[in-house]
């Protein structure tokens, strides 16, 4: 795919689109308004699933209707499996508290490790920031994929650390930079695909968003639609042979036993266009926990999915 029209362009509007971003883009910390109705129902929590990465390759928010998202607020999950270690040296996750809190008098995240550059940035440099990080996040998309996310945030924070030292000449590092700059870039390889139309800022002259033509546009035409629907939902008999075949780790991570699990179902779903012509499908197993659907993104594989938008 080009990388034509994949960044944000900071250089125009650095001040004015990144308040933009910190405003408009939901922090995954939280478990979406729609992904909360939808768990009852294992064909809908499927097809939000699979839109979700269908429309813009985004398996970042996807996440939130998973197994990941069950013991807590899957941003939590985030900040302890991936974030803290970096922020943190030496933090393991599940760590003892004491211990923890000791790690966070010296964390990459206090004022000690603030230059005058961190203390006194309107913007630009975080922008510039996420600018820089960019490829580097698109070439995960293409390389790895969200179905290997602790690779992707592993290398993806790891990076990123590099990236803002060379920027800021700091070493300050907090979870609220990590998810700024991720969520910007999620949203800029979003709009790669889709395209954007041009916007300006509360002034009428200043341009926040360029017009730009998406991967997508190309490929399927301009007025492009996507459809995603539940072909088949399956019911799994041999639950506990399911449940065996679960890695005991993974669950482990999502505080999760395979006991809590009571059903289990396979859910087919298509993406097509607005002619019928199908142009990904993909097997969504999931699991019930209590009266909630979560797709079991240890068995799923959502390569398929991805491969419209490479």
């Amino acid at each position: 795919m080009s990388n034509e029209n994949k960044k944000f362009n900071y250089g125009l509007y650095a001040v004015t689109v990144f308040a933009a971003v910190a405003v408009i883009l939901v922090l995954i910390t939280t478990f979406t308004f729609k992904s909360k109705y939808v768990a009852f129902d294992e064909e809908k929590v499927a097809v939000n699933f699979t839109d979700t990465i269908a429309q813009k390759g985004d398996g970042y928010n996807a996440y939130k209707f998973t197994l990941a998202s069950k013991a807590e607020k899957y941003g939590d999950f985030v900040r302890q499996q991936f974030m803290y270690p970096v922020i943190y040296p030496g933090y393991t996750a599940g760590m003892d508290k004491d211990a923890f809190k000791e790690l966070q008098e010296n964390g990459f995240d206090t004022d000690a490790h603030k230059s005058d550059a961190t203390k006194n940035d309107d913007g630009k440099l975080a922008g510039e920031v996420a600018d820089k990080m960019y490829d580097y996040y698109a070439e995960l998309m293409r390389t790895v994929g969200w179905d290997d996310y602790a690779t992707v945030y592993t290398n993806y924070f790891n990076k990123l650390a590099e990236v803002r030292k060379e920027v800021f000449g700091d070493d300050y590092m907090s979870d609220e930079v990590m998810f700024t700059a991720l969520e910007a870039n999620v949203a800029a390889y979003g709009n790669s695909l889709t395209g954007t139309e041009k916007k300006l800022a509360a002034d009428e002259k200043t341009v926040i968003q360029e017009e730009t033509t998406g991967f997508y546009q190309t490929v399927f035409g301009k007025d492009y639609k996507f459809i995603t629907e539940a072909k088949n939902v399956e019911i799994i008999s041999d639950l506990e042979t399911y449940k065996a075949s679960l890695s005991e780790e993974e669950l482990q991570k999502y505080e999760i036993s395979a006991d809590d699990i009571t059903e289990a179902a396979k859910v087919l779903v298509d993406v097509s266009l607005e002619d019928g012509t199908v142009i990904a499908s993909a097997e969504i197993y999931e699991v019930k926990i209590g009266s909630t659907w979560y797709v079991d993104n240890i068995t799923t594989n959502t390569q398929a999915l991805y491969s419209v938008s490479r």
